[in-house]
């Protein structure tokens, strides 16, 4: 008899109470010469053989429920958590597709951070143009310490600190006992001293490289798992992409700044040149036309100071051009497609 359905169970309780029928009318035809306590003895021992198997079928079949719905409440957990990592990466798209501002997108995302991984503060270490140093954001988990909007709280240098260390390995770093690596990480030593006892470090990759780290701690020693790993590694590749696109879009924003000023840098230059061209032209004819020995050498005087002014403008458009072209390189260089044909080029790849 298969227990783990209900029908075949029921169908099989049936036959057992048939077959209990059945001998105990045996019993009371065949053994009616008999005393009737010798009948009453049987069909006890009958009646307890039955109510111990129907025990054991109940009892196999109940554990047999009690897998199936453990089977489920552990479906449902993981789609819980699939569901909320899910709600998780749509909010953050959907803030940084209102402003692509990514500490203040983290302050508005702590609180979804800590539903998928419990723990005391959540950081982020954002990496600076350089690459030497690190500008720290904290946000507290706690309703009492948090903040409206991050502010930054401590610079840290790349080098003798953990985030350091992640961001160069990009790699997952578990801290289970912070008092482990206060004396070989700066960083470690400042949440040591906090109170903070363990933590979870993450690189913010984006296009294999690292720009910055996202950080959970807790006050509890080894808080944290392979499976806080797995789970906050799809939010840190949005965050490290949403801060590639942040540099990107001040890079672009300069870009158009730079681009602006060229064009009238090099709009006005050519006015004036044009009407320096005139003067020398002028003083030209003034010179044939009068030889008089101080005015030519007045003109001389006008005709030179106009001939540097127009070597500074033709400088002017060289620099303003040189560094037009850098700029264009360093948004080339990060992927900002420059027409709509590049645009189309950037989406096949």
């Amino acid at each position: 008899m298969n227990l783990r359905h209900p029908r075949g169970a029921v169908i099989g309780i049936w036959v057992l109470v048939l077959i209990f029928a059945i001998v105990q009318l045996i019993a009371w035809t065949a053994l009616g010469g008999t005393s009737r306590r010798s009948v009453v003895v049987v069909q006890f021992v009958m009646a307890w053989f039955v109510i111990l198997v129907l025990t054991v079928v109940a009892t196999r079949r109940i554990g047999g429920l009690a897998q199936t719905i453990r089977q489920h409440e552990r479906a449902r957990t993981a789609t819980l958590d699939q569901v909320e990592q899910l709600e998780m990466r749509n909010a953050i798209l959907q803030i940084i597709s209102r402003s692509v501002d990514v500490p203040l997108a983290f302050q508005a995302l702590a609180q979804r951070i800590v539903r998928l991984v419990p723990c005391d503060r959540v950081g982020l270490a954002l990496l600076s143009d350089d690459g030497q140093e690190f500008q720290t954001y904290t946000a507290r988990v706690n309703q009492v310490e948090r903040r409206s909007r991050p502010r930054p709280d401590v610079v840290f240098k790349t080098d003798r600190t953990a985030i350091g260390s992640v961001v160069r390995s990009r790699e997952p770093l578990i801290i289970g006992e912070t008092r482990t690596y206060a004396a070989d990480f700066l960083d470690v030593n400042v949440l040591r001293s906090a109170g903070l006892e363990s933590a979870l470090i993450l690189p913010l990759l984006a296009k294999g490289r690292a720009v910055g780290t996202l950080n959970v701690v807790s006050r509890q020693t080894n808080a944290f798992d392979q499976a806080h790993v797995d789970a906050l590694l799809p939010i840190a590749e949005i965050f490290a992409v949403a801060y590639v696109a942040q540099q990107l879009q001040v890079a672009v924003g300069k870009y158009r700044t730079m681009e602006a000023m060229s064009e009238l840098t090099l709009s006005i230059s050519a006015e004036i040149n044009s009407a320096l061209q005139t003067i020398i032209g002028h003083c030209d004819l003034l010179e044939r036309g009068y030889p008089d020995p101080n005015l030519q050498r007045d003109l001389a005087t006008v005709v030179r100071q106009a001939q540097r002014i127009t070597s500074l403008l033709e400088r002017m458009r060289a620099a303003a051009q040189d560094r037009l072209k850098e700029m264009a390189d360093a948004v080339n260089q990060g992927g900002i497609p420059s027409s709509p044909e590049a645009y189309g080029k950037a989406e096949t790849r």
